[in-house]
């Protein structure tokens, strides 16, 4: 097999086609072709086709992660979505995820307990809620579990349903002592914090 022809791509000018016996065969990426030098006339074997094709997803796959976790810190889960939708196959996606793993621009146990600070120093959650959140990231169970044995305390659980309450108080109206306590009760249930915290902090006596 031939190379007989290398052409720029007219959509992607940073990727080139790469035609073999007069058709096209696949494309590679520029520094793809600058590392294995190739030029027209280049004799290939299958196998060396195949290793500079794995090589090219692999560099490709590379630039895609540190882009999508340059913007902000992300889980493995979040990652390996987005190499999935850049059709970034399944093999490349694990060297990836293990490398960025070594050099520490992916680590989730750092981003759940971030995460969850983040939210607490924003619109504070229960701990319910935050591990529904954590598990929606894709984040292990055991992580999870000491994340949140880390950041929720019962007193600061109990600290954070009071800042949540407070707020919401001074927005709505009620219409007698029940209602309010009804209407609080149910709110802070759904910001996932848990009946004893509930019950704590509305015998306060909001």
């Amino acid at each position: 097999m031939v190379i007989t022809k290398i052409e720029k791509q007219k959509k992607n000018k940073e990727r080139y086609n790469i035609s073999i016996d007069g058709e096209f065969a696949f494309g590679l990426y520029e520094d793809s072709l600058v590392k294995y030098g190739l030029r027209s006339g280049d004799e290939l074997t299958s196998e060396k086709i195949k290793e500079m094709q794995e090589y090219d997803e692999f560099g490709y796959g590379k630039k895609v992660a540190y882009s999508f976790l340059a913007y902000k810190q992300r889980s493995k889960k979040e990652l390996i979505k987005k190499l999935k939708l850049k059709k970034i196959s399944d093999a490349s996606i694990e060297k990836i995820v293990e490398l960025l793993e070594k050099q520490k621009y992916l680590n989730d146990e750092l981003f759940a307990g971030n995460f969850i600070e983040d939210k607490l120093n924003s619109r504070p959650i229960g701990k319910r809620l935050a591990k529904l959140k954590l598990s929606e990231k894709g984040i292990d169970k055991e992580v999870i579990e000491e994340t949140l044995n880390k950041i929720y305390s019962e007193d600061k659980e109990a600290e954070y349903a009071e800042r949540v309450l407070e707020k919401y108080v001074k927005k709505v109206k009620y219409k007698d002592a029940a209602d309010k306590k009804n209407k609080c009760y149910r709110y802070l249930i759904s910001k996932g914090f848990d009946f004893d915290t509930v019950k704590k902090v509305l015998s306060i006596g909001y």
